[in-house]
C-alpha cells in the first residue's frame, strides 16, 4: 500500500482530520516526510527523507502533540477565570475572559449549577472535543498528570479527527487501526497490546511513538546488524573480545536483536557485570565485595588492608551527605580515595531508595592511580545500563579495563562508558616530585607545615589528571570560582578576600566593600571599593542576574600594578580561576605546564 493510500486510510478511519490528511499528503508529495535515527555510541542523530511506515507514524506522533495543544491551550486561563482565580490573569486577553465570567457569576446570583451550564456553552468548540468522545478505554494516570502546555506547537494545527481522543480514551482502537491499515506488522501489534494491558501506553500519542520506533527498528535492522557485526569484529581485533568470546556472542543473538554496548561488556576479557540488586546497601559490606572481583579484571592487582570509612556531613536540612573513604595497600604504597556516596535523612533512611546498591561514582579512582603507578596502559572504566529510574541506572555495575585506543571503539557517549585519563605523568612518584618542585618554586611559602602535609596527602588521593588538580589539593593556592555564582550578599567582598589570601602577601586590601545584596530589586550597578597602601580604589560593577562582573578583577589587577606588587593574578583553569605569581614563576610554569592556564578543571568528587 502506497504512502498516499495510507494517508487516505488514516482519514477514513477517523484518525486524521481532513487538515491532517492534507498536511500528510503535502509532505509526501514534496519529500518533507522525514525520519531520524540515533546512534547511541557516538551520540549522533541522522535525518533522512522517507515515506516509510515509520515516517508516517512519526507524523502521527507530531499530529497528536499538535492536537493536544489545540484542545487544551489556554484552557487553564478559561478555568481560572470561571472559578475566580485571578493568579492566571497576566495578559489583556485573559483579563477580558476573567471579567466576562465574573459578570456572569454575578448575573446568576450564586446559582452555580446554572452558571456551570452556561460556562460550558461559552467554551470554544475545540475545548469540547474530548468531552464528546465516548471512552472506549479508561483514563490512566501512570505516575503523571496532563497539564495544559505553556508552549509547544501552535493551537491552530487541528490534524486529529474529532472522534479520536488525545487523552487515551481510544488508545486500543488506535493500535488496532494502525495494524489494519498496514502501518505496523503483527509482531509490533502484539507487543503494543501487551504494553496496553500492562498500562505502559497511556495515550494515543504514546501508542504511535512506540509503533514508530519499533517499525523503524525493524526496517533498519538488517543494515544495523551488519554495522554491529563489523563493530564487534573491531573489538575482537583490538583484544577486547577473544575469538571464543566473539563466537559465543554471535551465537547468543536472538531474532531481531541488536546488542547494547552494556550487554557486550559481559563477553569482554577484562569486563564484568555485577547485579547490584543482590548486593548489600551498606558500604562496609558492598565495597569489599566489589574489590574482591577486581583481580579477575586486573590480574596484577593484589591489595591488602582494605578499609571502608563512612562519614556524614550535615546539609542544614533534614538531609545529611554520606561520604565514603576507601583505603588499601598495594605494591608497598598506601592508596586512599574519598567520594560522595548518597544522601540520607537524619533518621538514617534513604530519601530516594534505589533498586540496587548505591555505588559512589568515583569509587575506583585510587585503582586508576595504582595503574598509573605501574605505568600501565590500562585504566578501569565504569559502564552504565540505563533503567526506568536513571539514565545511568542503579541495578547493575559494569567494570572493564581498557587501553585508550580500545576505549575509542566504544564511542564518545559518557552515559554508556566513563571517560578516564591515561596520562601516567600523574602517578604517585611523579606527583611527589611535582609537589616538591612547586614547593621549591615558592607556591606554598604562605602555608603552614600542617597545610602542606594535608595538601600532599590530598594530592596523592584518588586519581589526579592535571597539574591544576594537584595544585588545588593545597589550600589558598588557586582561587577557583564560577562566574555565575553571584548568589549571596557581598559576594565581591568574599572573592576579593580570597584572592588576597592566595597572593602570599602581594595583595593586602583593607576596608573591602560592595553593595551586592542579590534580590529582585537589585540596581543596575553595584558599588565596589577597597583600600590598598592608603589608596582607595572604587568602581561601579554591572548587575546582571547571578553573573559576576569581571570588572572587579580588572580593578584588582590595576591596583596591584599601580602599587608595584611583587606579582599579579593570572587567569587559569580555562578562565574559571586565578593564581598569584611573580613574573619569574609565571614564565617557569608557562613553559613547563602551559595547560594550567588553558584547560578547565571539573569539580572534584572529594
Amino acid at each position: 500500500m502506497g504512502a498516499s493510500t495510507i494517508a487516505e486510510q488514516l482519514y477514513q478511519r477517523h484518525l486524521l482530520s481532513l487538515a491532517g490528511r492534507d498536511e500528510l499528503l503535502r509532505r509526501i508529495r514534496h519529500g518533507d516526510l522525514r525520519i531520524q535515527e540515533y546512534d547511541e555510541l557516538h551520540q549522533t542523530v541522522t535525518e533522512q527523507q522517507s515515506n516509510s511506515p515509520a515516517a508516517i507514524l512519526a507524523f502521527c506522533v507530531e499530529a497528536f502533540k499538535a492536537e493536544f495543544n489545540y484542545r487544551t491551550q489556554e484552557l487553564d486561563v478559561e478555568v481560572a477565570a470561571a472559578t475566580g482565580d485571578s493568579s492566571y490573569v497576566d495578559t489583556q486577553k485573559s483579563s477580558a475572559i476573567f471579567d466576562k465570567y465574573r459578570q456572569a457569576l454575578a448575573r446568576f446570583k450564586g446559582d452555580t449549577v446554572a452558571f456551570q451550564q452556561w460556562y460550558y456553552r461559552q467554551l470554544p468548540a475545540r475545548f469540547k472535543i474530548e468531552n464528546a468522545i465516548k471512552a472506549e478505554d479508561s483514563l490512566l494516570q501512570g505516575g503523571w498528570t496532563i497539564y495544559p502546555p505553556i508552549g509547544g506547537l501552535p493551537a491552530s494545527h487541528h490534524w486529529i479527527n474529532n472522534q479520536r481522543s488525545v487523552f487515551g480514551k481510544t488508545r486500543t482502537r488506535t493500535a488496532r487501526d494502525l495494524r489494519e491499515i498496514g502501518l505496523i506488522d503483527v509482531a509490533v501489534y502484539q507487543h503494543l497490546q501487551e504494553l496496553l494491558r500492562n498500562g505502559q501506553l497511556i495515550t494515543e500519542e504514546q501508542v504511535c511513538t512506540k509503533a514508530a520506533s519499533e517499525m523503524q527498528y525493524r526496517a533498519n535492522y538488517d543494515q544495523n546488524k551488519v554495522k554491529q557485526l563489523q563493530w564487534l569484529d573491531s573489538l575482537r581485533q583490538a583484544g577486547l573480545l577473544s575469538a571464543t568470546q566473539h563466537q559465543r556472542l554471535l551465537r547468543d543473538y536472538r531474532p531481531y536483536e541488536l546488542k547494547k554496548p552494556f550487554e557486550v561488556l559481559a563477553y569482554c576479557q577484562r569486563g564484568q557485570v555485577l547485579d547490584l540488586r543482590h548486593l548489600s546497601h551498606e558500604p562496609q559490606r558492598l565495597y569489599p565485595h566489589i574489590f574482591a572481583q577486581l583481580p579477575a579484571i586486573l590480574p596484577g592487582f593484589r591489595y591488602t588492608d582494605l578499609r571502608v570509612t563512612v562519614t556524614e556531613k550535615d546539609m542544614g536540612s533534614d538531609l545529611r551527605q554520606q561520604n565514603v573513604t576507601l583505603s588499601f595497600q598495594a605494591n608497598g604504597r598506601h592508596y586512599e580515595n574519598t567520594f560522595w556516596q548518597d544522601f540520607i535523612r537524619k533518621d538514617g533512611t534513604d530519601p530516594a531508595p534505589s533498586l540496587g546498591a548505591q555505588v559512589g561514582e568515583n569509587f575506583y579512582r585510587s585503582i586508576n592511580r595504582w595503574l598509573a603507578d605501574q605505568n600501565s596502559p590500562l585504566r578501569l572504566y565504569r559502564a552504565y545500563k540505563p533503567d526506568a529510574q536513571s539514565v545511568h541506572g542503579d541495578e547493575y555495575l559494569g567494570l572493564i579495563a581498557m587501553t585508550e585506543q580500545q576505549r575509542k571503539l566504544l564511542g564518545n557517549n559518557q552515559d554508556l562508558v566513563s571517560i578516564e585519563s591515561h596520562d601516567n605523568r600523574f602517578s604517585s612518584p611523579n606527583i611527589e616530585k611535582l609537589v616538591t618542585w612547586y614547593q621549591h618554586l615558592g607556591l606554598f611559602s604562605h602555608l603552614s607545615p600542617e597545610q602542606i602535609t594535608q595538601g600532599r596527602r590530598k594530592a596523592l588521593s584518588g586519581a589526579k589528571i592535571s597539574f591544576a588538580e594537584v595544585l588545588m589539593s593545597f589550600p589558598h593556592v588557586v582561587h577557583a570560582f564560577d562566574w555565575e555564582s553571584a548568589d549571596s550578599p557581598h559576594v565581591y567582598v568574599r572573592h576579593t578576600k580570597e584572592l588576597a589570601v592566595i597572593s602570599r602577601g602581594g595583595f593586602a586590601p583593607e576596608h573591602v566593600q560592595d553593595g551586592f545584596t542579590f534580590d529582585q530589586s537589585l540596581p543596575t550597578t553595584i558599588p565596589f571599593s577597597f583600600d590598598l597602601n592608603n589608596h582607595t580604589y572604587r568602581t561601579q560593577l554591572k548587575a546582571d542576574s547571578d553573573w559576576l562582573d569581571p570588572a572587579f578583577v580588572e580593578l584588582i589587577q590595576r591596583a596591584t600594578q599601580e602599587q608595584h606588587a611583587v606579582g599579579k593574578f593570572y587567569e587559569c583553569l580555562g578562565g574559571e580561576g586565578y593564581i598569584f605569581l611573580t613574573s619569574e614563576q609565571h614564565l617557569t610554569l608557562s613553559k613547563a605546564q602551559p595547560e594550567l592556564f588553558r584547560e578547565a578543571v571539573e569539580a572534584s568528587d572529594e
